[in-house]
């Protein structure tokens, strides 16, 4: 009986330099996996430390911008 091919997809993906970063950041906070230890690094560069996400996301308008005085028409 054959083994089913496993490969590390996180492993696969990343370069050597950020993989061997995620395995040190997974030994310095105590994590097991890489895919939790994706999950705290996502969560830390979207939120941040405190918990909040920075102003300059929150103040994003989808609508165009306009440069100068606005004038009654």
């Amino acid at each position: 009986m054959r083994r089913a091919q496993f490969r590390n997809e996180v492993k696969t993906r990343l370069s050597d330099r950020i993989y061997t970063g995620l395995q040190a950041f997974k030994r310095l906070h105590g994590i097991e996996s890489d895919s939790a230890a994706i999950a705290r690094l996502a969560e830390l560069q979207l939120f941040g430390t405190v918990g909040n996400l920075p102003l300059n996301l929150l103040d994003v308008s989808v609508e165009a911008s306009q440069s100068g005085l606005v004038c009654p028409a």
